[in-house]
């Protein structure tokens, strides 16, 4: 079994992809690449034998299309820290206005918790035991959000179009890769 973990290098402008094997029951570091842009990771999955199994990446549309051309059966996850990242950059919010919400989200009684205020969503969405409970959170979530909110609208085409990876985070957090999602 192999994992890939994409991590931005900043100070390169680059991606670290860091390649994992399982073995005797622990992930052990393999090899680690860079990668530039699509192309570079295009150019390493077609150069190397190893069948990857899981990726936990960022928010990238090329680097989704090309693991799922060129591994039908991975398992693609999207950390929950990805999604507060992408809330942080479309609301213009610290992190830690994230987590002045989650202290204060046990009381339920900020009138923003019944508007569809991201923030609670997504507390609440990553509490969830279950892919099937994260799901049907989501959905009665979408039923009550203001449609006319423009940033809102922006998260929500986020989350439908990554659903499958970002939903995949509940399998990780239980399995094999559990210690890969919870380090993020």
């Amino acid at each position: 079994m192999y994992l890939l973990k994409q991590i931005y290098n900043k100070s390169r402008h680059l991606d670290d992809m860091y390649i994992y094997q399982f073995v005797n029951k622990k992930w052990l570091l393999n090899e680690v690449i860079q990668v530039k842009n699509g192309k570079g990771l295009f150019e390493f999955v077609q150069s190397r034998p190893i069948q990857l199994d899981y990726a936990i990446i960022k928010i990238n549309q090329p680097y989704r299309n090309i693991l799922y051309h060129f591994y039908p059966h991975i398992k693609i996850i999207i950390d929950k820290h990805e999604i507060i990242a992408l809330f942080n950059t479309l609301m213009g919010e610290a992190q830690d206005v994230y987590e002045e919400v989650a202290v204060s989200i046990e009381q339920r009684c900020h009138a923003e918790y019944f508007n569809g205020d991201i923030r609670f969503f997504i507390h609440d969405f990553y509490h969830m035991q279950s892919k099937t409970e994260a799901i049907a959170f989501y959905e009665l979530w979408q039923k009550d959000l203001p449609i006319n909110d423009k940033k809102i609208s922006k998260f929500v085409r986020v989350m439908e179009f990554y659903s499958d990876e970002i939903i995949n985070y509940f399998d990780s957090n239980r399995g094999t890769i559990s210690v890969f999602t919870d380090e993020c």
